[in-house]
């Protein structure tokens, strides 16, 4: 009887151990990512999270005049402690527009502060930025002209607020 909770314990061990190589295999030290490939039609892998696109413009003057396509990010080191990387994006872009800041996002394996990340799981938030070519051709308020609402929608929400707070203060007090 001694023996087979001997082994049983063997095969247990084993088993939780195989289990723990086998989970671990989809995780990686981001500190050791030396490159990263992202693509426009690609979404992140995700274990914990929804997943996202691998590119989202986030901002910038030239927001929504173009798509990046593909954006490689180095590995640049580290700021603080061995696990807080830097990166430096570039893509291939048109002379009129240029990367502004590029945020690498990746999912901690574990829970948000692991340094080990879900393979697959970066992605970049950047901010497509208009070249002074770009500011003569597409004008420096481009992405205003883009998002803008019609200005009769403008003048409508003006008025209903006008009227909304004109009641709201207008109202008298009752003591």
């Amino acid at each position: 009887m001694h023996r087979a909770h001997l082994i049983l314990a063997l095969l247990a061990a084993s088993t939780s151990t195989a289990f723990a190589k086998t989970t671990r295999s989809n995780s990686m030290l981001l500190s050791q990512v030396k490159t990263l490939t992202l693509r426009a039609d690609q979404e992140t892998s995700h274990r914990r999270v929804s997943p996202l696109p691998q590119l989202a413009c986030v901002g910038g003057n030239a927001k929504g005049l173009y798509d990046v396509d593909i954006m490689r990010c180095k590995n640049a080191g580290s700021d603080y402690d061995t696990e807080d990387v830097q990166w430096t994006c570039s893509a291939s872009l048109p002379d009129d527009f240029k990367l502004g800041s590029t945020d690498v996002i990746c999912e901690g394996y574990d829970g948000p502060d692991d340094p080990f990340v879900l393979k697959g799981s970066c992605g970049v938030e950047y901010r497509l930025v208009l070249t002074d070519a770009g500011e003569q051709k597409h004008g420096r308020n481009a992405f205003e002209r883009v998002y803008r609402q019609p200005s009769g929608q403008n003048a409508v929400g003006a008025l209903f607020s006008l009227l909304f707070w004109g009641v709201f203060i207008g109202e008298p007090r009752t003591g």
